[in-house]
């Protein structure tokens, strides 16, 4: 029995290596939610270098996927000046992180990025620009100015990438005609496509998902559940939402997941990490060739020292997910076991 299954398995490698053969194997996608890592402004916030990269505990969770993507909450821009706060202010909040942290997340397995968030212009279009071109140069996809998407093909598997979010000058998910068409027209070239939402109202008393459209500082930051219905109905495989900065509800709609809120992955010195804030997660998922989802997990993260990111054994953000599945979609709540796998329906 023994000589037979390993004749088979050289067979199936043998059938893998003909050009033109199908490869059946699982394409993995992992995502994270918000991803700042540390602001020139002001000054004292960028990680001492000694110390290293706030990622490096944390690299070997997200860099084994095919495809890793998160929400860049911020520019890479080593000049520039902003209008939104005053030099030394810390009670007013822009991000601009430095270009060689561009390397840093290359080297941690990123290969998509959503720019289209409130931080992307927080020191005008020159650092928009230069944010594009650091990721272009360390081979990071982005999706942020309007129609701007990114594609990448995996064993033959087309997968395309596109990020909204409800101001600035970004695609956007309030003009949800728009952002129909724009994902419809992506499902036609490709087998994946992957929908990164920045939306949502913030902070704790947001943690709980409502079926209507969501303010927050008196801007409105869209209804979540239309706009990922409809971008599920238009051709998108996967929506994952960050933006509010803490767990919100997952579920699966027409066999579809939605990840209403990541929450923060690795922000370090300027955000609010307290209580269930400092709790996120890679969502983990397995697609086949065909564009449906077969295995899912989300393992759970916690930031500390600042705002760097750990694995937590104790599955707390997982836990928190379930249960707000359960209280906020209960009709097409995601389930999740205790180690936050997800169950599927058979």
């Amino acid at each position: 029995m023994k000589f037979i299954a390993k004749l088979t398995y050289t067979l199936l490698l043998m059938l893998l290596s003909i050009p033109g053969a199908a490869d059946e194997r699982p394409i993995r996608i992992k995502a994270v939610g918000d991803i700042m890592l540390g602001s020139y402004h002001p000054d004292g916030f960028l990680r001492p270098e000694e110390k290293g990269s706030i990622l490096k505990y944390i690299r070997p969770l997200v860099q084994d996927a095919d495809i890793t993507l998160g929400n860049l909450e911020g520019t890479l821009c080593d000049s520039g000046s902003t209008e939104k706060c005053e030099p030394d202010s810390l009670d007013c909040y822009v991000f601009r992180m430095p270009e060689i942290y561009g390397e840093d997340l290359e080297l941690a397995g990123f290969d998509f990025l959503s720019l289209a968030n409130n931080h992307i212009g927080d020191f005008g279009p020159d650092c928009v620009t230069k944010t594009e071109q650091v990721l272009d140069a360390n081979n990071i996809g982005w999706s942020g100015r309007p129609g701007t998407f990114a594609s990448k093909t995996i064993r033959g598997v087309r997968i395309a990438f596109i990020a909204f979010h409800s101001g600035g000058y970004c695609n956007s998910s309030l003009d949800l005609e728009t952002a129909e068409s724009l994902v419809s027209n992506l499902d036609m070239d490709h087998d994946l496509v992957l929908v990164s939402v920045h939306g949502g109202a913030e902070g704790l008393a947001a943690m709980h998902l409502p079926d209507s459209t969501e303010y927050y500082m008196g801007e409105e930051r869209g209804h979540m559940i239309q706009f990922s219905h409809r971008m599920i109905d238009a051709g998108a495989d996967l929506i994952v939402g960050h933006g509010p900065h803490i767990a919100r509800a997952m579920e699966l709609y027409k066999g579809k997941l939605v990840v209403y809120s990541l929450a923060n992955f690795a922000t370090y010195g300027r955000f609010n990490l307290q209580a269930e804030r400092r709790f996120g997660a890679v969502l983990d998922v397995e697609f086949n060739n065909r564009g449906d989802m077969i295995n899912g997990r989300l393992i759970s993260t916690e930031q500390k020292y600042w705002g760097v990111p750990f694995v937590d054994r104790e599955h707390r953000f997982s836990h928190l997910v379930d249960s707000l599945s359960a209280a906020d979609r209960p009709e097409s709540r995601a389930k999740l076991k205790a180690d936050g796998t997800l169950i599927l329906p058979d």
